[in-house]
């Protein structure tokens, strides 16, 4: 999905995003994934004090609303940390039961994000039989995020954004999902220059060996529900029959990698 959320607002945020989930479960919506920091807009500067606790009621509210709806909530939020909040979104399954936390890796070492607690790895889960993981707005810049995510199993990748967008950011995905032989869904806000929520499929060749456009979908700069499917019977048959990935790596060779 891509929208605005309310700024610094976390019963308008619950509530919009309530609303949001209801309009795409009604669409047949598998799974709805949110922009970065949701709970509060990425509202700059940060405000530590509209951190949220995992365990409290603005995360209480997806959890029921998912479990009501029978569908998945993948949600960002500033969430509550002894040592400093965190930017950290949750995979919400279809009870109402949390199924993963991700506090992102790379926080940007300047005003922006300096009172922000970074995460320390990348873990993933399973949700309808697929392994998911998440890699929130900056961890994508890194190709060691989508990497550690596939060496953990991960099959399909989210990443919540709230960056401005252009063709670079859009081609990190593309290679991202193509080199870990990983799908890729992601959602940013909406705006001028902002926007361009998309999918890719790391399927890049047809059977016959002719070329195939990765992008599955892509939102312009307007709020809008992004809707798309992987074909996770087509996934799992590339990446087992493929090159890329893990199939030919050689660990013992990347001797300067930490």
């Amino acid at each position: 999905m891509q929208y605005h959320a309310p700024r610094n607002d976390l019963a308008g945020s619950l509530a919009l995003g309530q609303r949001i989930v209801r309009e795409a479960a009604a669409a047949g919506a598998d799974l709805v994934l949110f922009p970065e920091m949701w709970s509060t807009g990425y509202a700059l500067p940060i405000d530590t004090s509209f951190a949220t606790p995992v365990d409290g009621p603005w995360v209480a509210g997806f959890r029921e609303t998912a479990a009501e709806l029978g569908v998945g909530v993948a949600v960002s939020l500033l969430a509550e940390h002894p040592g400093g909040p965190t930017n950290t979104t949750l995979v919400i399954g279809r009870r109402g039961e949390l199924l993963l936390r991700h506090d992102k890796v790379h926080t940007l070492r300047y005003d922006a994000e300096a009172a922000l607690t970074a995460g320390t790895g990348f873990a993933t889960a399973t949700f309808d039989g697929v392994e998911l993981g998440v890699m929130t707005c900056f961890d994508r810049e890194f190709p060691e995020s989508a990497r550690e995510l596939m060496l953990a199993g991960a099959e399909v990748v989210l990443v919540p954004n709230a960056t401005a967008w252009n063709p670079v950011r859009a081609h990190q995905l593309e290679a991202r999902a193509f080199e870990n032989m990983i799908a890729i869904a992601s959602s940013n806000y909406p705006g001028d220059g902002w926007g361009q929520s998309s999918a890719y499929t790391p399927i890049v060749f047809d059977l016959d060996g002719r070329p195939l456009d990765p992008l599955l979908a892509k939102a312009d700069a307007r709020p809008q529900l992004v809707p798309f499917r992987f074909d996770m019977e087509a996934i799992r048959d590339w990446r087992e029959r493929e090159v890329w990935g893990a199939s030919h790596r050689r660990p013992d060779a990347y001797t300067r990698l930490a």
